[in-house]
């Protein structure tokens, strides 16, 4: 389909059936995963997810299958950091500024540029940022890139990093690579691969990086961090080496819904306040279908759009969908409370009143009569070479 064509993945329902062609449309090349073909994967796509995943040591967490016992086995949180530093005071008083939280509605929140952020980064929501990592593994059948970078890259920089799960993964993946993961919280763990290292900045400030350094920069689920895409991606250009990759990955939090399914009123009631919420904090949650222009705009070639479609909760056929929808259910049910609880009393809404909008909103979302679907979104392009 063309690069247009797309935009189909955005229309108020799920379709009955789609193509899966792909055609080049000047230097951009889209690809369009729907639900009903999500368990066909190519031959090309299994050899790379073999390859990614057999290079990396296994974990139980990255082998998920859904039955009648599903449960999360791991409920590791990857926030030990250990601020007792024997460095000098100046790095004491670095570390001191990046742990400066506040705590807001019972939930910690990191105060860096007046606490803009609008999630917590306290243990439960470092629990859900491994269950989206877990989720989106299944997404992209295993891989944790989609981008045909070299198999010897020599450094490689994770944009906001969280717990550092992907930067942990990749470091393993590519260990010829120096791989840095920036987040302003410190909340990473402390034993992690030797060519790893986790350092804590704030993306939208000017990087200090020298110019053509990186082979490979990536940015996942970061639309609650991110004001000004162009202005990181021109950061993101001068940083890359030629031939270098950017990736961005996200969900386009744009719901549909079968039309044959009960009407899912409280869940598409909820995106729309969350929408109006975020905007005024100068966010934009449906940001994801607006990367591939965003990354030709900056000057990158060979652009690619892949759209995968998500699903919330088991409802689907196909055993690998239940999987995903399984867990992307989960993570967005334990995050009802942080996505929710800032964005709404910072509009003017009591702690009651949210309260009771959420009980009635997880009531609906456990309906499994319910068929809301997602679409997640990778868009990678190359720095030009000369």
């Amino acid at each position: 389909m063309s690069a247009e064509a797309s935009s189909a993945s955005n229309d108020n329902t799920i379709p009955a059936s789609a193509s899966t062609d792909d055609e080049r449309a000047g230097v951009t090349v889209v690809h369009h995963y729907p639900l009903a073909t999500a368990g066909g994967e190519t031959a090309e796509v299994a050899e790379v997810a073999v390859e990614q995943s057999s290079t990396m040591e296994a974990s139980a967490e990255e082998h998920l299958s859904v039955d009648d016992d599903f449960r999360l086995d791991d409920a590791s949180s990857y926030s030990d950091y250990d601020d007792q530093s024997d460095a000098s005071s100046f790095l004491s008083s670095l570390l001191s500024s990046a742990e400066d939280y506040y705590w807001e509605n019972g939930r910690r929140y990191h105060a860096q540029g007046g606490g803009r952020y609008l999630l917590p980064n306290d243990e439960t929501e470092l629990d859900r940022e491994d269950m989206k990592h877990h989720m989106w593994m299944l997404v992209t059948s295993g891989r944790l890139h989609l981008s045909p970078i070299a198999r010897d890259p020599q450094k490689i920089l994770d944009l906001g990093t969280g717990t550092g799960i992907w930067a942990m993964q990749m470091a393993d993946l590519y260990p010829s690579a120096e791989v840095i993961g920036t987040d302003i919280s410190p909340v990473q763990p402390k034993w992690v691969p030797p060519n790893l290292q986790f350092e804590v900045d704030d993306l939208e400030e000017e990087w200090l990086y020298k110019p053509n350094s990186f082979d490979f920069i990536h940015v996942r689920f970061m639309f609650l961090a991110i004001k000004d895409y162009p202005a990181m991606l021109e950061q993101a250009y001068k940083a890359l080496k030629p031939g270098g990759y950017i990736e961005m990955a996200e969900l386009d939090l744009n719901p549909t819904s079968d039309p044959e399914a009960p009407d899912a009123e409280k869940i598409f009631e909820w995106f729309k306040m969350q929408d109006a919420a975020i905007a005024r904090a100068g966010f934009d949650m449906r940001v994801a279908h607006k990367f591939r222009s965003m990354v030709l705009d900056a000057g990158f070639q060979d652009v690619e759009e892949h759209v995968f479609e998500v699903p919330w909760g088991t409802w689907p056929s196909e055993k690998r969908q239940k999987a995903i929808g399984f867990w992307h259910l989960e993570q967005l049910k334990q995050g009802l409370h942080g996505i929710a609880m800032a964005a709404l009393t910072r509009a003017g809404w009591t702690v009651p009143e949210v309260e009771v909008y959420l009980s009635g909103l997880r009531k609906e979302m456990n309906d499994k009569s319910h068929r809301v679907l997602d679409h997640g979104y990778v868009v990678y392009g190359r720095k030009p070479r000369h």
